[in-house]
């Protein structure tokens, strides 16, 4: 029996749950999130807000505007660490990615990447939503993507290219229940980086990412789905 509550619809909210953040047994933090189709089809807004123990303790805010398309057009990043803020924000402008990094004593950074029909990717489960509806694979393809990563703690984007594989569609059991789930696999130079398993709503049940050589994994544990 799978472990969520339907309700009816409000203010184009999709969807809010929470996830646990482990490295192995341990728990690094949680992140809590909510998806919203914005008004008149012009794509959706995304939110969450985490407290992660790696690589040091630190509280994140990140919002993340896509198209109808589920296309990234837009992202905010607050990050606060040891009582300093580094603010992020990437916009998609025609061809380019562009960005700004707001550090607390430091002198603002402007950088510009080519970003036209590239993926975002960032230890989120935001961005694994917006990456796997963006993704047009059948079940058993793969092929070759190009991925914006925003590394942590940085915030910096790298532009690298990988390789995306869609397995086969299956009924799995998580902490949470059982799903029926499509499960996707990132790969870069042959490395795994990003493993998900997501609903058919396109919301992570289960992710496991490697950052900076160490495995965590984010397990769903709340969910609520008011509409597909």
């Amino acid at each position: 029996m799978i472990a969520i509550k339907r309700c009816p619809p409000a203010e184009g909210l999709i969807a809010t749950g929470l996830y646990y953040v482990h490295h192995g047994a341990r728990k690094l933090g949680e992140e809590s999130f909510q998806l919203f189709e914005l008004p008149h089809g012009r794509g959706y807004h995304l939110q969450s807000a985490m407290v992660l123990q790696w690589p040091l303790p630190h509280t994140q805010r990140i919002t993340l505007e896509l198209d109808p398309t589920w296309c990234s057009r837009a992202a905010r990043i607050e990050l606060e660490a040891e009582g300093h803020l580094t603010l992020a924000r990437y916009q998609l402008e025609g061809d380019l990615l562009k960005t700004r990094i707001e550090a607390t004593g430091r002198r603002p950074a402007e950088l510009s990447h080519p970003g036209e029909g590239a993926l975002w990717d960032y230890p989120s489960a935001l961005f694994a939503v917006a990456l796997c509806k963006k993704v047009g694979l059948a079940p058993g393809d793969s092929a070759p993507i190009s991925v914006i990563r925003l590394t942590l703690p940085s915030l910096h984007p790298t532009p690298m290219r990988c390789t995306c594989t869609r397995l086969f569609d299956h009924t799995h059991a998580f902490e949470l229940g059982s799903f029926f789930v499509k499960e996707f696999a990132l790969l870069s130079q042959s490395q795994e980086f990003l493993h998900t398993w997501v609903d058919e709503a396109g919301v992570p049940v289960r992710m496991e990412r490697v950052e900076q050589g160490e495995p965590m994994r984010f397990d769903l544990v709340r969910y609520r789905l008011f509409r597909f």
